[in-house]
């Protein structure tokens, strides 16, 4: 009896033990080589996403003004930062501007102006016409960086240690560089390598902004009227204001007015700060929203 319940004990034990066990044994565990790629897979994946993102978000506009005002948005989304700038750097100080997200004071984007040939970066790209990404700390060592006037004067200032940069396409020896700028942490390897990506495509997406603008502008100088250049200075703008504000109402971008006048896009920009401040307005917009509204012949009443 003995013998037959430990026998019906033991079977009952076995079958529960069948009964409760899975019916496939586990899976062994990943090598660890192979954890390594599947993770590394993971992370390029997302990688791209970020890319995709950014790229996504800049390829539909066409209009040059348009175009640099989001790109500005759109990176310092992609890559966080506490500025980021579109920059016309060369040796002719009087040449270079500078379209700062968010915005400086105008006495910080002179002192830009005067010293932006110190900039390690601008400087590499001017030299070597690499225009992929590099940060400062990839060039230089901080206490190199620190020695420069420009550092003491504008990025000390505001704070700003770490930097990088990478360059579109220009012409001459002007350069037009993009730089985003922290105060706290260096720009990661991730984040370079997210710009190296994005760059071809940045570019292809710039010079379709320029064909297409320049289309347009071609199209507007032999169909589109503009604002009375008298109606406008009657708004108490100078002359050259007028001429400017009429311009840009007529659909020229900031480009194209720069080269029907034979000056700079850093003087245009000016003229459209003087112009807003004279006007009481904030932006384009509202300031060629003014200029067609006073041009209307007036109904009386």
């Amino acid at each position: 009896m003995d013998q037959i319940a430990h026998a019906i004990g033991y079977r009952s034990a076995t079958t529960l033990k069948n009964h409760c066990a899975p019916e496939k044994p586990p899976s062994p565990a990943l090598p660890a080589v192979r954890s390594a790629t599947i993770l590394t897979s993971m992370a390029a994946k997302t990688l791209h996403a970020r890319v995709l993102d950014l790229v996504g978000e800049v390829s539909a506009l066409l209009e040059l003004d348009e175009l640099r005002d989001g790109l500005l948005a759109a990176l310092r989304e992609a890559v966080p930062c506490d500025y980021v700038s579109l920059n016309q750097v060369g040796p002719d100080p009087d040449r270079n501007w500078s379209i700062v997200e968010p915005q400086m004071p105008s006495d910080a984007l002179e002192l830009f102006y005067r010293l932006a040939h110190q900039n390690p970066l601008a400087e590499r790209h001017m030299r070597t016409r690499d225009g992929r990404p590099y940060r400062l700390s990839d060039v230089v060592t901080p206490a190199q960086f620190h020695e420069t006037d420009l550092y003491r004067e504008l990025y000390a200032p505001i704070g700003v240690e770490h930097q990088i940069s990478f360059a579109l396409p220009s012409a001459g020896e002007q350069i037009l560089a993009i730089a985003l700028s922290r105060r706290e942490a260096d720009f990661t390897d991730e984040e370079r390598t997210l710009l190296a990506l994005a760059r071809p495509h940045l570019i292809q997406i710039y010079r379709n902004a320029l064909l297409h603008t320049d289309l347009i502008s071609r199209s507007s100088r032999r169909s589109a009227a503009s604002p009375d250049q008298k109606t406008l200075e009657s708004l108490g703008l100078t002359p050259a204001q007028a001429n400017v504000l009429r311009l840009i109402a007529a659909g020229r971008s900031t480009s194209d007015v720069a080269g029907d006048l034979r000056i700079s896009e850093r003087t245009v920009e000016k003229h459209l700060q003087r112009i807003y401040q004279r006007l009481g307005v904030g932006d384009r917009s509202a300031a060629i929203h003014r200029a067609w509204e006073a041009s209307l012949p007036s109904t009386g009443t």
